[in-house]
């Protein structure tokens, strides 16, 4: 099981013949992310944009294994990059400097061929240092699924599994929060939280083990689950994090880089290939070992 970054990052390494298509990339953090990558032996790149930016920001020299498409306006580059996934020469899409709003309307679009019918979501993971074993959790969904009903969020923890599962995780334990581990009819996050532990109970929900409602602190401290005698596999050792809504996910992660330093990653699941949305806030790094991701995803989906 991969259990934090520099592991995945091993991993990465080991998986052969993924192409990452880079849409618009004109900002250097996008372009140190590439590189960076080239230089780590992770990916191949088809960077669709403007060449002359492209070039002037790679400033000596452009890596080997990329390979430049020069469409200097936003929209038709996008146009190139969804075309060159649907043709089979692309297997991963990552974010340039396109807005994700822009990227996602395309994507859903039934001609890009990359919909597969199920739910698109966003998985974060970032490594907490602090865990032993497992230091990676994720955090679903701050990118694209607004306000979550029950039937959705079954879906968001199917893709967050799924991740799970690519990573080695062959039983992640999830955790639905609220802001109490107690069911109150008058929060909605609760009641769902109840139905769907008691899904995963019944085995609608497959392939993890389901517990909810719980606060954060009963989901990732053994100590505070113990002092609120909360009997469970997941409480305090939660890998999985469902939040109720966009708002709480969205800041949450960001909680997690901004104020705390860590590492991050995330890949949007569900489509017929993976799809990397990073922030165009977010350093080299992250996008970085977003690839790194995308590709476990992309060997995942091959062999199964």
């Amino acid at each position: 099981m991969i259990k934090n970054f520099e592991e995945l990052i091993n991993a990465a390494q080991q998986i052969k013949n993924k192409k990452v298509v880079v849409v618009f990339p004109n900002n250097e953090e996008t372009l140190s992310a590439v590189n960076q990558a080239c230089e780590e032996g992770i990916a191949n790149f088809i960077l669709v944009g403007n060449e002359e930016i492209i070039r002037k920001k790679f400033l000596s020299r452009v890596p080997k294994g990329v390979e430049i498409i020069n469409d200097p306006e936003v929209n038709r580059a996008l146009e190139k990059s969804i075309e060159l996934i649907r043709r089979g020469e692309g297997d991963i899409l990552l974010k340039g400097g396109v807005d994700t709003g822009t990227l996602m309307k395309a994507v859903l679009q039934d001609e890009s061929g990359i919909r597969s019918g199920r739910l698109l979501s966003d998985v974060f993971i970032f490594e907490y240092p602090s865990r032993i074993g497992n230091k990676l959790i994720m955090i679903t969904d701050g990118g694209l699924t607004l306000v979550p009903n029950l039937k959705e969020k079954v879906e968001l923890i199917n893709n967050a599994v799924e991740v799970a599962h690519a990573l080695g995780n062959a039983n992640p334990k999830v955790a639905v929060l609220s802001a109490t581990e107690f069911v109150n009819p008058k929060l909605q996050s609760t009641v769902d939280a109840a139905e769907l532990t008691r899904m995963n109970e019944s085995g609608q929900i497959k392939g993890c083990t389901v517990h909810g409602p719980l606060a954060l602190d009963n989901a990732v401290s053994v100590e505070a689950a113990e002092e609120k005698g909360i009997k469970s596999p997941v409480a305090g050792n939660a890998e999985i994090l469902i939040l109720p809504n966009i708002e709480a996910a969205n800041i949450f992660a960001k909680g997690t880089t901004y104020f705390a330093g860590y590492r991050l990653a995330h890949v949007i699941i569900g489509g017929r290939i993976p799809i990397l949305i990073p922030s165009r806030a977010d350093k080299s790094d992250a996008k970085m070992l977003s690839i790194a991701l995308g590709k476990i995803m992309c060997e995942y989906y091959t062999r199964k």
